[in-house]
């Protein structure tokens, strides 16, 4: 009864305490065995058989002596059983030496003298089946070869050159852009207005602009953009004004007044763009003019009086320069990217009113945009 108990303990004894189980090793990669030393298959050697099985022993044993390798021994009757050739200057077959990382195959020959012999030996790589390195030892009595064989297997392995491969650290590779970019792009632009009798800039307003977009690219370096933006303009006068009150003792109090000049426009940039690409970046400066379209008429507005009317306007020259400069990367499937630009009219804007109020408009803006790429370019 107590046997049966004992028997069922140890049966259930993994199972309620898996962790008292010893560890287990495996080999970590093919070819190598438990303690991580390259398996070393040695093969018969030919030629007299007791001389031959007498070094075919010590080249076991200076192998195993080797801190690096260890030695798997193939016997003869295993190559007898499998109906192959002892090989000697060929590859080993791998189906003698399965797991085997090296192997060594060699022969006693006689010498070119009467009571020499001599012993050479093979390493190969069992990966590639190719030769590593290939050596004769020349003795004239046994005792005297298996005293010298350490040192000739010491040189054969000594040819073994273990590749370790290091990973390298990931580098952000520069990127190439399609052949063609569509995409929009939104923010915020400041105005400023000079009228013709101004040195310096008499109103100014803080606008929205947007747009879109598509670029083609030429080469590496050069790409032409062509933009329809919208935008708005504010044109703000402010001033104050005495107001009176009363007869005789008219009394005249401040009041604070302005006017402004709503407008409405279409731009129509067309700019050169140099490319230059900083690894994941591209950084491109760019420059170009641009074409204004009025959208609607001229809205106007007037406090504290609740005045409002609406006027046309008139650009003898529509066009203007445009320079900037873009920095983009690569997100999802297009581009994300940033614009700082500074725009500026050639001529100057005159609103048809009474007093035909003109300015000459600059702007600077900044926007961020998403753009798609079309057409790989082959290298």
């Amino acid at each position: 009864m107590n046997k049966r108990i004992a028997v069922c303990f140890g049966l259930l004894l993994p199972l309620l305490f898996p962790y008292s189980l010893p560890a287990q090793n495996f080999p970590a990669r093919e070819g190598y065995d438990y303690e991580g030393k390259a398996v070393t298959a040695l093969l018969p050697f030919i030629g007299d058989e007791e001389s031959a099985a007498a070094f075919n022993r010590a080249v076991a044993q200076a192998v195993a002596n080797l801190a690096k390798y260890s030695c798997r021994v193939v016997t003869a009757e295993t190559v007898g059983a499998a109906g192959v050739k002892i090989p000697t200057d060929m590859p080993p077959v791998r189906e003698l030496i399965p797991g085997a990382r090296y192997a060594i195959t060699g022969g006693v020959y006689p010498g070119s003298y009467e009571g020499e012999y001599y012993l050479q030996l093979w390493l190969w790589d069992v990966t590639g089946s190719t030769m590593i390195y290939t050596d004769d030892l020349v003795y004239r009595n046994i005792e005297a070869g298996l005293e010298d064989l350490p040192g000739l297997v010491d040189w054969l392995f000594s040819h073994i050159v273990e590749r370790t491969v290091v990973a390298e650290p990931e580098v952000k590779k520069a990127w190439d852009d399609k052949l063609i970019y569509a995409g929009l792009r939104s923010g915020a632009s400041s105005h400023w207005y000079t009228a013709p009798e101004e040195i310096v800039p008499g109103a100014h307003s803080l606008n929205y602009e947007g747009g879109i977009f598509i670029s083609a690219r030429f080469n590496s370096l050069i790409s032409l953009q062509a933009e329809i933006d919208f935008i708005w303009d504010d044109l703000v006068y402010r001033g104050i004004k005495n107001t009176s009150s009363g007869g005789h003792g008219t009394t005249y109090s401040p009041v604070l007044e302005n006017e402004r000049y709503r407008s409405f426009s279409l731009l129509f940039p067309v700019l050169f763009k140099l490319n230059f690409r900083p690894g994941i970046f591209r950084l491109a400066p760019y420059g170009g003019l641009f074409a204004v379209a009025p959208l609607g008429k001229t809205l106007y507005r007037a406090n504290p009086v609740e005045e409002e009317d609406s006027f046309s306007r008139s650009n003898p020259t529509p066009l203007g320069l445009t320079v900037g400069f873009e920095i983009a990367t690569r997100l999802g499937p297009g581009i994300i990217l940033a614009d700082i630009r500074y725009s500026g009219d050639f001529g100057k804007t005159t609103i048809n009113n009474a007093a035909e109020t003109s300015y000459k408009r600059g702007m600077a803006s900044f926007t961020l945009g998403y753009a798609l790429g079309f057409i790989d370019i082959k290298k």
